[in-house]
């Protein structure tokens, strides 16, 4: 079961640069490299893997390596990430929670990146770099967009069902045939085809997620397909289980 760990953890801010510096070496590099990369080192080998890329390269820049290898251990003890053995090897990989949070800001970014392509009047020459990637986060990208109810995403997912795996065009070509029909929708029946609909694209985490309840000191099982958690802000995380949630917590 995994472990709960009643420290605070880092400020939002903090903790979603630390995990996205960490996507792009997951099981593939170390609390080293994650630390050169927050720092925003120019050893060669960050170079040559083009780490200095990362969105969160150089987030650290003004701290020493030792104060961003607390903060990287502070995301261990806190939950978020865990060292795993590749071989002889420790490798950083998210854990449950940390691949929750993760996987919807990387989900947020597909959304902004589509957005700056229509409003800047750009058109992709292909949509091949979305083929292979986590289909959990695939298929939350394609939540987001269905949840705008906006047919100017259509020719994008036309373009997208054109490359990718059988799966993958079923639920594109359901997404699409949805933002067709919305208009003649009511607003109870487009709500109703959202809750529908969530149950396929909101894919459950393979391992438990559990949080700890901030009323009652107890720990919950967090549902990751409940889409009430799901903001363009962030995943909404709850702070207190159902027990204490709504109620008025006199004894």
């Amino acid at each position: 079961m995994p472990k709960i760990n009643r420290l605070k953890p880092l400020p939002d801010a903090e903790l979603k640069a630390i995990l996205r510096a960490a996507d792009d070496i997951i099981a593939s590099g170390g609390r080293t490299l994650l630390c050169q990369i927050l720092k925003g080192s120019k050893s060669r080998k960050l170079l040559e893997l083009g780490l200095d890329r990362n969105p969160s390269y150089g987030y650290y820049k003004e701290l020493t390596l030792e104060q961003i290898t607390e903060k990287v251990d502070h995301m261990i003890r806190t939950g978020y990430l865990e060292k795993e053995y590749i071989g002889k090897l420790p490798m950083i990989v998210f854990t449950p929670l940390g691949w929750a949070i993760e996987k919807e800001r990387r989900a947020e970014e597909l959304v902004q990146s589509w957005n700056h392509w229509l409003e800047n009047h750009i058109t992709p020459t292909s949509m091949e770099d979305l083929k292979d990637r986590n289909r959990g986060m695939m298929f939350l990208f394609l939540y987001k967009i269905l949840c705008t109810g906006d047919k100017k995403y259509i020719p994008f997912l036309k373009m997208w069902e054109s490359i990718d795996y059988i799966k993958v065009k079923q639920e594109i070509r359901r997404v699409i045939q949805a933002l067709n029909e919305k208009d003649t929708m009511t607003d109870s029946g487009w709500t109703q085809l959202l809750t529908e609909r969530a149950q396929s694209l909101l894919v459950k985490s393979r391992e438990p997620i559990l949080l700890l309840c901030q009323s009652c000191d107890r720990i919950f099982l967090f549902d990751d397909t409940n889409p009430a958690y799901y903001m363009s802000s962030g995943l909404n995380l709850p702070t207190e289980c159902m027990n204490c949630y709504g109620g008025d917590n006199d004894d």
